[in-house]
């Protein structure tokens, strides 16, 4: 603990230098699903990191390398096949967050189905929930509604925006009581509170959020002086002739020239 303590009264005085004068600020955690750096094959077994898992009978959910547009992984929702279902059944994984200052969440999904059959909008929908209530749902004209949908967008109700922590939940919802031979999965990517969607980070970016800041050097801090591997992604200075590397100032160097940096100025 002494270390820890040690290097965050230091780490607070560069980047008091640095100019250090942001607000903490909210975020999804995980939203891109990397944090666990691994498939997850069943997480009502395994949760990911930062989400809370429900799901009712017949439901399944993974971390799976399946479809992704940000890095390796995405989260997977999805209905059993040869299965009964009854009205408003839905699976979700949910976490806490503020909704003061954010005007829009961001987030890509894909609608998928076995045996190549259509998927009916009229049997099931993915949908995004705040508080349990449903604020976006996919797309219900057409008889086939499967395929990619990235940058969809909710406007956030101002009804959310005061100081108070909402649930906010990914979810697949049954729509009418059936048995069903099909399987359909909702597939969940890149969710985010930015304005505009960042399609890649700054090294220092931890918790995907687009800005380095206070959060990540909270996150920083929890493995100061740790040993880990070379490609772990607090490394950011890698030795390549050492097995494993230790997280210090030369990484601490890095993180310090990222400081309030977000990813989508940069890439302008």
């Amino acid at each position: 603990m002494m270390r820890k303590a040690t290097f965050i009264a230091a780490a607070m005085v560069v980047l008091l230098f640095a100019g250090w004068a942001q607000a903490e600020i909210c975020f999804i955690v995980n939203g891109s699903f990397e944090d666990d750096d691994c498939n997850i094959p069943d997480i009502s077994e395994t949760e990911p990191n930062g989400w809370d898992v429900n799901l009712p009978l017949h439901f399944h959910g993974s971390v799976d390398e399946d479809w992704s547009t940000h890095g390796k992984y995405s989260l997977t929702l999805h209905s059993n096949s040869y299965a009964t279902f009854e009205a408003n059944d839905t699976a979700t994984v949910s976490q806490e967050v503020c909704l003061t200052d954010v005007n829009e969440i961001i987030f890509d999904v894909s609608l998928v189905t076995t045996l190549d059959k259509p998927w009916d909008p009229n049997k099931r929908s993915a949908v995004l929930l705040i508080d349990g209530d449903v604020v976006w749902e996919s797309n219900s004209v057409g008889s086939d509604v499967r395929g990619e949908y990235c940058n969809q967008t909710y406007d956030v109700n101002e009804i959310y925006k005061d100081v108070s922590l909402h649930k906010l939940s990914l979810g697949l919802r049954v729509n009418v009581a059936e048995y069903s031979y099909i399987q359909y999965q909702a597939k969940w990517d890149f969710v985010g509170f930015y304005d505009l969607p960042c399609r890649w980070f700054l090294v220092a970016d931890f918790n995907r959020d687009c800005y380095v800041d206070v959060n990540d050097l909270k996150m920083f801090t929890d493995v100061w002086l740790d040993e880990v591997d070379p490609d772990n992604k607090y490394n950011l200075f890698p030795d390549e002739s050492e097995p494993n590397d230790i997280i210090n100032f030369l990484d601490f160097t890095i993180f310090a020239d990222n400081w309030l940096k977000n990813s989508c100025e940069q890439s302008e």
